[in-house]
């Protein structure tokens, strides 16, 4: 996974781009690849990655070697039931939502939407099914991954997603193609 997100991350910021973006909140952020990315990408960048208390020192390990400590800070938490915190730019989600349920995923953007800052945006990037959930093919077969890996993950759709952001209070939703099996859906506060 270290690697799969270490190669992917500069084209994630790169889409994402940086202008008017100082604080980024990582959340599950794992190694930590799109915070050091971002942090890369700008000076004047500020992130944090919040994720589960046993993680948590691997990831300082991959900020300490990357060089960015001054820009990248860590938080334990479980981001399922801790409060997230405030002020952030951007929110990201990397492959991680399709570990939830629905009823998750919404609360989960829910309490993400009022981290935000006015024009701030939530950022999930995930294998995303087409309106039937027959395809793609790689998306349909991790969904059935989690099936059996998960107690209520599964892959889940452009609509479903965007039907989350826009209960959890997201004026604008949108998809964002990427090359690869994983794609961007980007919700915009007002």
């Amino acid at each position: 996974m270290q690697r799969n997100a270490k190669d992917r991350a500069p084209l994630v910021v790169k889409t994402l781009g940086i202008g008017g973006v100082r604080r980024i909140l990582d959340l599950d952020g794992g190694s930590g690849a799109y915070s050091i990315a971002f942090a890369n990408a700008s000076p004047n960048v500020q992130c944090e990655i919040l994720d589960l208390p046993e993680v948590v020192p691997l990831t300082a390990e991959y900020v300490k070697e990357a060089g960015v400590s001054a820009q990248v800070s860590l938080r334990p938490r479980n981001m399922l039931h801790d409060e997230s915190g405030s002020g952030y730019d951007i929110v990201i989600l990397n492959a991680i939502c399709h570990m939830f349920s629905e009823e998750q995923n919404l609360d989960n953007f829910r309490r993400v939407r009022h981290a935000l800052t006015p024009n701030g945006r939530l950022v999930v990037q995930d294998f995303i099914l087409n309106p039937d959930k027959t395809g793609s093919l790689q998306a349909a077969l991790f969904s059935l991954n989690m099936l059996v890996a998960t107690d209520a993950g599964a892959s889940y759709s452009e609509l479903e997603y965007s039907g989350w952001m826009k209960t959890a209070g997201f004026a604008e939703v949108r998809r964002v193609n990427l090359s690869g099996p994983s794609d961007l859906i980007v919700g915009l506060v007002k």
